[in-house]
């Protein structure tokens, strides 16, 4: 049986199931607004919005303000800011410092839903933005998506963020989704059809590829201990609860275009909109013959330097080269507004690198290569397809792919 205030919940919810906020703008001389309670508890517009349960654009005089609890502890825990945006007039800024006071059980900024209704198949949608000088590399994780469902355990599905790589912990098992971009944004777009059991289903894009199609139970049954899974979204870093600590001690984070959707919706109704241009659910184009990938370049990442092209069928020894951290960079035959590189075999990875060097594990753009969690890379074979394209997040016309295996030899 449920716990009565899980029944309480969703008939709260069902009263607000169709509504939204949907508000003007009231600007501000101030570049950083705090979410203080007056702006928690004003009454708002509300509108019906087809498949999408709930939106937030946080260009409305007021924001996170229906069907939300706000979870934090400190004045400048969430905001509202005009300095990152990825559409419109502000983003919601969510910092976190390791002396933080906890609230809500931990060390946390984040914004908690309330359960819409019974049903548990899932849209869920956003833009983030992660400023490398104030988010970075870290050896503990932090939580920066969560689907809770109470009972004193780990959250069986959350997105995490760990030594600059994005993977989704599914009942236990840490998924890598790729490197954890940083300093531009990215949109993320995931579909859940949450379960205990084996017909589960998640769906996971970035930037409008999907990077996850996984069948499987994915959630704690729900019964005297577990409630219906509720989203949370923000940063959480457990490690910093009590007086511990880690290599860094202030996470900043931006969200924009935030979305729920029900069982009705699509990857179209909930793909973030940057400028009012909605990007496509696919990368595919025309292909001319005028741009290609021409060349793979192996990258000492700790020195920045070029080491060698590779060539199809290699065998590479890492202690011949002397390397541990490494990179790959993409050599286009003219300037590309970006490549896709997608890698399978011992690892997997992908990344859509939007201005030359166009690197896997990505750059800085000053020179300064990423190398992720080739520090060294597992050894084995891989295969690496590079395809590039006219615009940038991988848009426009597509030009000639280049597909290479290889393998890494101690």
């Amino acid at each position: 049986m449920y716990k009565s205030n899980t029944l309480q919940r969703w008939l709260t919810a069902s009263l607000l199931l169709a509504s939204i906020v949907s508000c003007q703008k009231e600007l501000s001389n101030s570049s950083d607004e705090t979410l203080n309670d007056d702006d928690l508890n004003r009454t708002v517009r509300t509108e019906s919005l087809s498949n999408l349960l709930w939106t937030d654009d946080i260009d409305g005089s007021t924001y996170f303000s229906n069907h939300v609890s706000v979870q934090k502890s400190t004045s400048y825990g969430i905001t509202s800011a005009t300095t990152h945006c990825y559409q419109g007039l502000r983003s919601a800024r969510f910092e976190l410092r390791s002396s933080d006071p906890e609230t809500n059980g931990g060390t946390r900024a984040e914004i908690s839903f309330f359960p819409f209704s019974a049903s548990l198949n899932r849209w869920y949608a956003y833009a983030l933005y992660a400023p490398s000088d104030k988010f970075k590399y870290d050896d503990e994780d932090d939580v920066i998506t969560q689907w809770h469902q109470g009972g004193g355990e780990t959250p069986a599905l959350c997105l995490r963020v760990k030594e600059d790589r994005l993977y989704i912990r599914i009942l236990g098992k840490w998924n890598d989704i790729g490197p954890f971009v940083k300093d531009r944004w990215r949109s993320f777009v995931i579909h859940v059809k949450h379960s205990a059991y084996s017909d589960g289903l998640i769906e996971l894009w970035c930037d409008g590829t999907k990077v996850m199609h996984y069948v499987g139970a994915n959630m704690y049954k729900v019964g005297d201990d577990f409630d219906v899974p509720n989203m949370k979204f923000g940063i959480y870093k457990s490690t910093w609860n009590g007086s511990g600590t880690s290599s860094t001690s202030t996470r900043v984070l931006y969200y924009d275009d935030i979305k729920l959707g029900n069982q009705y919706a699509t990857y179209e109704d909930m793909v973030p909109e940057p400028s009012g241009i909605k990007p496509s659910s696919s990368s595919s184009g025309s292909t001319t013959s005028g741009l290609s990938v021409t060349d793979f370049k192996l990258v000492n990442a700790a020195t920045e330097r070029d080491v060698m092209s590779i060539t199809n069928g290699q065998t590479i020894s890492l202690s011949a080269l002397d390397l541990d951290k490494v990179n790959i960079r993409a050599v286009t035959s003219s300037d590309a507004g970006s490549v896709k590189l997608e890698l399978s075999g011992q690892q997997s990875d992908y990344y859509i690198d939007n201005s030359a060097p166009f690197a896997l594990h990505g750059d800085d753009g000053d020179g300064n290569f990423y190398y992720g969690n080739w520090n060294p890379p597992a050894l084995g074979t891989y295969t690496l397809k590079a395809t590039p394209y006219s615009s940038d997040k991988a848009s426009g016309t597509a030009g000639t792919a280049k597909t290479i295996t290889f393998t890494f030899v101690r």
